[in-house]
């Protein structure tokens, strides 16, 4: 006996046939396959700017279905970089088009069936003719302005519309910052003159009224207190309105450290006493964190760290920070572990704005079975004051209580004195710079007439350069050179970890940490009086997130208290791997020292976070 299907059911089953069919990829096979090459010019810039405006080029991988879908694709291309070409200056010229070595200009020949096994060729031929010049370039409406508007693209430049556009925008740019807020600029149509090959352009300027910054009015205050926000921005109010104070006034708010976001938006019209009115909008970062970090070295062992801090501990972005951290784990006894635990605080605008109260209680305890042993506490009080964006200075006064042990003999010590300090730094980021000058100078004093136990005086100078070879931060040369003295009095007077060593992971990489230094008689490293380091790197950046970087340190140290080379400078190379992760450069080393001694090592590998300088 036949079952029949139930009524309906069979119309069903081919509609779900006919949408799983539709809904399958169409095959590969019925798309024409093409290949495009644009024959090169001698100028680069219309080169670039033809592969730009090309869809054959850019939908090289997206086939039409035939010879009529490319013919037409071809068609439009034909017309995109013909308007390329008159961008670029050259307004007589023409393009040419070829499929499959007939032009495009001619009926598709949608009859010819192509061959399965071989791209079509595609080529496409510019003839520019001569690049046109400018005649004139003129600004008008300009005469109300407090100093005179200069356009910078002057007569005989090539008539390119990037560089027309781009000198619109500067001159903007120039009438803002005067206190223009609603200024335009009008590019009138271009006079173009085929007989000499020569352009006219003319700016109007619509300046509008001036106006200078008015109340700042700001939002989205939790823990903050609105009062020291208040007084922060008050030196930006009355100020000739222009983007770059706009944007001073973001950075500073930025530069606190409280907010995650700055949100600035400038009303859109001036009150009645010509002030503008703007509205600030930032939202506040969580006012405590935590973390974890750590460190290896195969000379030094590994070590951890873990902080906690507070971004706003009173309403007035104060600053509290504690660390705690363990190093030397693999390469000392357990028993011989060395501890640090540190206190930070932070207060902003003391006395005035851009001024900052910093203090600082560590607690340490160190082993190092070639140098000495040190269990301390130290207490630091101190102003950082910001003279410029890139110019700061610090001072104030540390007091250090000591037990240094050298060779079984323990030494109390008592320092007490100031200390002082200038930066300038100009680069670019804090922990991947790629271009920017870094100079760190510091000194301090510890005499004897304030009460400490020994004359020690200690200076250091540290100068770092970045140099941005590629243009976009992908290639990029640094350098570093650091200088230091320490005296009031010799070698075995002065406080063993007032002295002076090299080596390591931040000195010269290869060698192990405060390995290089004088020795004594039985060849452990004492100290000196006087360094000299010296590094260079070739940081190479791919794939986004990637890096490469061979480098090269040297430094020495010697017993005078300046650099006399008594000792033999000690050289080191080795190639470094990168990750740049959403917190700064992971950084994995691997140097060899040059001219190793008997003792060291004849590799050395290092794992830690940021650049090496």
């Amino acid at each position: 006996m036949k079952v029949l299907p139930p009524y309906g059911a069979a119309p069903r089953l081919r509609i779900l046939i006919l949408v799983f069919l539709l809904s399958l990829p169409a095959s590969q096979s019925f798309a024409l396959e093409y290949k495009t090459e644009l024959a090169p010019v001698e100028d680069k810039i219309l080169e670039e700017a033809a592969k730009a405006s090309s869809l054959l080029i850019e939908l090289e991988a997206k086939p039409p279905d035939d010879f009529y879908g490319l013919y037409r694709r071809a068609q439009e291309d034909k017309l995109r970089i013909e308007k390329a070409l008159r961008s670029s200056g050259y307004y007589d010229g023409d393009v040419t088009i070829r499929i499959a070595g007939k032009s495009v200009d001619e009926p598709a020949a949608t009859d010819v069936e192509p061959d399965a096994k071989t791209k079509v060729p595609v080529t496409i031929e510019l003839h520019p003719g001569e690049l046109y010049h400018l005649r004139e370039v003129r600004v008008a409406g300009a005469d109300a302005l407090p100093s005179k508007l200069q356009p910078k693209l002057a007569p005989k430049a090539p008539a390119r519309a990037a560089d027309i556009m781009a000198e619109q925008d500067r001159l903007l740019n120039a009438v803002l910052a005067e206190g223009y807020p609603f200024a335009t600029i009008k590019l009138e149509p271009a006079t173009v003159d085929h007989k000499d090959r020569t352009l006219a352009v003319q700016y109007v300027v619509e300046p509008g009224s001036p106006a200078t910054i008015g109340d700042l009015r700001v939002t989205g205050l939790d823990r903050v207190d609105a009062d020291f926000v208040d007084r922060r921005l008050a030196k930006f109010k009355d100020k000739p309105y222009a983007p770059s104070e706009v944007a001073k006034l973001r950075d500073d708010l930025r530069s606190i450290g409280v907010f995650e976001s700055v949100k600035v938006r400038p009303a859109e019209k001036v009150d009645d006493d010509g002030r503008l009115p703007v509205d600030i909008e930032v939202v506040e970062r969580d006012r405590r964190f935590i973390g974890f970090g750590a460190n290896y070295s195969t000379n030094d062992g590994g070590g951890v760290k873990a902080y906690w801090g507070h971004r706003n501990l009173f309403g007035h972005a104060e600053q509290l920070r504690l660390d705690a951290d363990a190093s030397g784990v693999g390469e000392n006894e357990w028993s011989e572990i060395n501890y640090g635990v540190t206190v930070d605080f932070l207060k902003p605008d003391v006395f005035t704005q851009r001024q900052d109260l910093h203090s600082n209680l560590a607690l340490v305890q160190e082993y190092d079975r070639e140098t000495f042993d040190k269990r301390a506490a130290t207490f630091l009080l101190g102003l950082d004051r910001r003279l410029t964006d890139t110019l700061s200075v610090s001072f104030g006064g540390e007091a250090e209580i000591s037990e240094i042990t050298r060779d079984g003999v323990s030494r109390n010590f008592e320092l007490f004195g100031p200390t002082g300090g200038v930066k300038y730094d100009t680069s670019d980021d804090l922990l991947n710079p790629t271009k920017g000058v870094r100079l760190n100078l510091t000194g301090s004093a510890f005499p004897e007439f304030i009460g400490s136990s020994q004359d020690v005086f200690q200076t250091r100078a540290t100068g770092s350069s970045y140099l941005d070879l590629s243009g976009a931060g992908n290639l990029v040369l640094a350098g570093r050179l650091s200088v230091a003295s320490v005296f009031g009095g010799s070698v075995d007077e002065l406080p063993a970890d007032r002295l002076l060593y090299a080596g390591g992971g931040g000195s010269v990489r290869g060698y192990e940490f405060r390995s290089i230094s004088p020795e004594d008689e039985d060849g452990d490293p004492t100290g000196g009086r006087s360094l000299v380091e010296a590094s260079i790197e070739l940081r190479y950046r791919f794939l986004d997130d990637y890096g490469i970087v061979p480098f090269f340190d040297a430094g020495t140290v010697t017993e005078d208290t300046y650099p006399s080379f008594d000792e033999k400078l000690q050289y080191a190379a080795g190639l470094g791997l990168r990750y740049y992760s959403t917190i700064g450069p992971i950084r994995a080393d691997v140097a060899v020292p040059l001219n190793p001694r008997e003792d060291d090592d004849p590799v050395a590998f290092y794992i830690s976070i940021g650049q090496a300088f």
